[in-house]
């Protein structure tokens, strides 16, 4: 088993970066009734989730630290919400396509990334929380390392397929992006909800 030892770095780092052009599009799921969610709002509450930077400790609204999850296809966003019960279960989820019109910068953890980062590449599929969520915080906290980066990008835990989570500083590109949303149960994306479902080995309920 690999350990994953809490951030300061033990050695040197050549931390990688991925830029995301203007054009390129990601997509999120979102339920409108989970703390206020919204298309393109970040959440601050936290932390919970595998990278959330919000003070380590008990979950609480942290208003200065805000965080977002996305991927660049909707096979990675159902996984991500749905792999672990192994059922797409919809009901008023909805998919926000996201198409930038200004770069972001993120460290990229992905491949050698981790590693180069002052990390390793199990970072991204294990399950200790505490210690993801130290080194996202680490990541944000210390711009002279890896410079003012707008978030992370990694290969989820689920299917491996690229994954990435913004930090608020994101904020204004997420704004300025075109944002198109859709009803998950949108009758549009019934087939391709079946063939994804289908390749990941998994059932769909539909309210």
């Amino acid at each position: 088993m690999v350990l994953i030892y809490p951030p300061p770095p033990t050695r040197n780092i050549t931390p990688k970066f991925e830029v995301l052009e203007p054009g390129i599009a990601i997509k999120r799921i979102f339920a409108p009734t989970s703390h206020g969610s919204t298309a393109i709002g970040f959440r601050y509450y936290g932390p919970v989730h595998r990278f959330d930077h919000q003070p380590s400790g008990k979950p609480t609204v942290d208003p200065d630290r805000g965080i977002m999850y996305a991927g660049f296809s909707l096979s990675c966003c159902l996984v991500e919400v749905f792999g672990d019960e192994g059922l797409i279960d919809i009901k008023q989820q909805k998919v926000a396509h996201i198409t930038l019109t200004q770069s972001l910068k993120l460290l990229d953890l992905r491949g050698s990334g981790a590693w180069d980062a002052g990390s390793v590449v199990a970072m991204a599929t294990d399950g200790k929380r505490r210690l993801t969520q130290a080194w996202g915080r680490y990541f944000y906290e210390h711009p002279e390392l890896y410079g003012q980066i707008d978030g992370l990008m990694f290969n989820n835990a689920h299917n491996g397929e690229s994954a990435i989570s913004l930090y608020e500083r994101a904020e204004p590109q997420i704004v300025s992006a075109k944002t198109v949303v859709q009803d998950l149960n949108d009758p549009a994306l019934r087939n391709k909800l079946l063939v994804i479902a289908n390749r990941l080995n998994l059932l769909i309920e539909i309210d």
